[in-house]
């Protein structure tokens, strides 16, 4: 895939679907705010979980079996199984996303959910992807970089149910260091080193909580 073709697809795809871009995009927003706000409530772990498996199976299905094909296997086979995690997990019940009360965890979350929400498409802007020829905010890149966030406050599911929550971390962690690395250096996306380094938090953030699997 040569540079032109990178920006062309993008273009194509975010003039195709600007109301739906639109919509996901405010579905995104919607979910992470009040799951922050009442991360006790069943409903709202319920609705986040909906919209991620959503925005998951759009891009995985839409944008890169009919935009973004050549990276088809490697970006959209990984969407769509993490769509299905998210899915399966509405039912199961085990991923409780939140926000942590107080310290580094809590501002680091904060951070990169207004990141992925909104700076990284503006920093795309300012740094010379206008709209359309950049990504924006439901586009794989900074949904995945969401979903890394949010799944790094559900890190005590690594006690109790360890390999549905270690399977859709890692299709994320794939996608954020395929396209964290190949994105700058054979296109000079050079805004895709921030889900480079959203990969390597989450990884950080494993190995850190890997511990001793207890029963449910």
């Amino acid at each position: 895939m040569d540079v032109s073709y990178f920006f062309t697809q993008f273009a194509a795809y975010n003039t195709d679907w600007p109301v739906a871009n639109a919509i996901l995009w405010l579905l995104l927003v919607v979910a992470t705010v009040l799951v922050f706000l009442r991360p006790g409530d069943e409903r709202l772990q319920t609705l986040v979980k909906s919209v991620l498996a959503l925005v998951f199976f759009w891009n995985g299905i839409v944008f890169f079996f009919f935009y973004m094909t050549i990276s088809s296997v490697a970006g959209g086979i990984p969407m769509v199984i993490a769509g299905v995690l998210f899915a399966a997990d509405i039912s199961r019940k085990k991923i409780r996303i939140g926000i942590p009360d107080s310290g580094w965890l809590r501002f680091a979350t904060l951070a990169w959910a207004a990141w992925a929400l909104g700076l990284y498409t503006i920093a795309g802007w300012l740094t010379g992807h206008t709209y359309p020829w950049g990504p924006l905010p439901p586009a794989p890149c900074p949904t995945t970089i969401l979903a890394i966030a949010l799944l790094m406050t559900s890190l005590a599911t690594l006690k109790n149910d360890r390999l549905p929550f270690t399977l859709l971390c890692a299709f994320l962690l794939w996608w954020a260091f395929f396209a964290g690395i190949f994105a700058p250096a054979l296109y000079g996306f050079f805004l895709d080193l921030t889900l480079l380094a959203a990969g390597v938090y989450g990884l950080a953030l494993i190995a850190m909580n890997w511990g001793p699997c207890q029963s449910s």
